[in-house]
């Protein structure tokens, strides 16, 4: 005689179902990171409009790095933050850690864009200090704030600074900077050429990569964030502009591919 089973009860059948359905669909308290976009910013997205100062024609591509966010009010459900732990490119963060209490989308945007602002006026500064120095021949006198037309839609932060200067100097000055390299960076900058540390550098190492960049700078203060085993791009760990420039002077190295200047990886 064949063994007999006795059926799950449906009301116990339905208990387990929403025991694992509603976490999957239950809002939750983090914000999802994940890696953006390597924008060039050559020919289009900087610009300089001052016909009283020679430009120069750049010899590769510098990339303004970002990431993607989810905005304050987005409602990031179980389902999606299961899926994107499961991920190697995405990461979780406690919406504490990235928000203040109570804050908006619109709030956060007009605070981004602002801080955007600030590191384009800090890299004019920058530029100009670092010119004034290296290269005293050049009218600076002509150049301010109003001479850069940056063109980025729906991106704001403060981490351009470096990159944008880097491109500024290139732009006006006669010796060949980038050599045909494709440059990425990520960092603040004051005027003084001091590089600042920047958010989500393991992320916009994976943006660098994908928009085909060969050296990426980004600030020593995010040494112990960077991955120890980085592939595919040479990740040079700098405190000032001098220190990226100097190192875009030396002849390119097609074959070191990891992390240098960082004493402290992984701490």
């Amino acid at each position: 005689m064949a063994p007999r089973f006795s059926k799950t009860p449906r009301l116990l059948t339905l208990f387990f179902s929403l025991f694992f359905l509603i976490p999957l669909v239950t809002p939750v308290n983090f914000v999802v990171i994940q890696p953006g976009e390597g924008t060039p910013l050559f020919p289009k997205v900087l610009k300089v409009k001052s016909a009283d100062v020679k430009t120069y024609k750049p010899n590769g591509q510098v990339y303004l790095l970002s990431i993607w966010v989810s905005t304050a009010d987005a409602k990031i459900l179980g389902a999606e933050a299961i899926g994107c732990w499961a991920r190697a490119d995405c990461v979780l963060f406690p919406r504490s850690a990235i928000y203040k209490r109570n804050t908006t989308s619109v709030k956060e945007e007009k605070i981004a864009l602002r801080e955007m602002k600030l590191s384009q006026s800090d890299a004019m500064a920058a530029t100009k200090n670092y010119l004034r120095k290296n290269f005293p021949s050049i009218d600076i006198s002509k150049l301010s704030d109003s001479s850069l037309r940056i063109s980025l839609p729906n991106t704001g932060g403060p981490s351009g600074g470096l990159i944008f200067t880097i491109g500024l100097i290139d732009f006006f000055t006669p010796v060949d900077i980038l050599q045909g390299q494709k440059v990425a960076g990520s960092g603040t900058i004051t005027a003084d050429g001091k590089v600042g540390a920047i958010g989500g550098i393991a992320e916009k190492i994976i943006a660098a990569k994908k928009a085909g960049a060969t050296v990426l700078f980004a600030s020593r203060e995010n040494c112990g964030e960077i991955p120890e085993n980085v592939s595919g791009i040479s990740v040079v760990a700098i405190s000032t502009l001098e220190e990226a420039m100097t190192y875009l002077r030396k002849p390119p190295d097609s074959n070191f591919r990891g992390v240098t200047g960082c004493t402290n990886l992984g701490a």
